[in-house]
Order: C-alpha cells, then structure tokens, then sequence
C-alpha cells in the first residue's frame, strides 16, 4: 500500500464515525489519531472494531492535570495503519463506558487502567481486581501523581526494611 493510499484510510475513518469525531489527525501515513467525547468512546470503539476491521493491539492510560486520556490502539490489518482511539475520562468522576463489554480484549487492560488510574469503566463483565490483592486499599492507585510515594502513608505500621 503505497503512503497516499494510507492517508486515504483517514477519510474512511472520519466517515465511518461521522459526528462523533471531535479531532482527527494523520501526522505519519501509518499513524491515525481519532479523539472523541467519553461518552461517545465505547461507540467509536464499536465501530472500528466491527465496521472497519480494527484488531485491538493495546491500550494505554496516561494522567493529565484534568484526567485521565485512554487510548486504544487498533490495528487496521488490512490497510496497513494503526488508528489510536482517543478520550479524556474527566476528573473526578473518572467514569467510562467499557470497551471490554462487547469487545474481550480490552477486558483485562481496562481492569488494569481502573486499578492504577481509578477509572471506572461503566458495564465492564468482570470489574474484579487483576494486580492489586483484594485488600488493596480503597481509593490508592499506583500510577497517580497523587499517590502517595513514602512507603509508610497508609498505615501507622512501621514498614519492613530489608
């Protein structure tokens, strides 16, 4: 497929999701950037996945000051371009619909994203724990800025020292 063809899969992309596209860049032949509302995401993702063929390849969560950005990487296999999915989940509410509730791979990366981000992604079929033990404790997720980084902050224990 030659680079022209592959800037080409973008109008397919934006006809495809119509309306619900907020932005939509190309900055490389083989590098689509799709952002959307968090209302409309479990939609777009729907519909790259089943309208375009789009094959899950991962996710990433990254904090901003306002929210957390989710964004999902779909492979269109067929044209050769990697279209990334992306949304700002608002603070503090940090609710989503899920992606894994129609689609079984995002299941375990959306369990993920919610235990080191605290997002919780509306309809997901198995919200349990996946890294952290159960007794984790509420309301501390790892990967916040806001966590707290001195081992000693959740309890009045001492911590062990090796």
């Amino acid at each position: 497929m030659t680079d022209n063809e592959k800037y080409a899969v973008s109008d397919k992309v934006k006809s495809a999701l119509g309306n619900i596209v907020l932005s939509l860049e190309q900055p490389r032949p083989n590098r689509i950037y799709v952002m959307v509302h968090q209302d409309n995401f479990p939609k777009a993702a729907r519909i790259i996945y089943e309208k375009l063929g789009g094959r899950l390849a991962t996710s990433t969560g990254l904090e901003t000051r306002d929210a957390i950005e989710l964004l999902y990487h779909f492979m269109l296999d067929a044209d050769h371009v990697l279209c990334n999915l992306k949304t700002l989940v608002m603070k503090p509410e940090l609710k989503v619909g899920s992606v894994g509730a129609f689609l079984p791979a995002a299941e375990w990366i959306e369990r993920e994203i919610a235990e080191m981000y605290g997002v919780t992604f509306i309809g997901h079929p198995d919200p349990r724990h996946l890294l952290l033990h159960e007794t984790w404790p509420e309301g501390n997720f790892p990967w916040r800025k806001d966590y707290p980084q001195n081992p000693g902050a959740f309890s009045e224990e001492k911590p062990v020292v090796y």
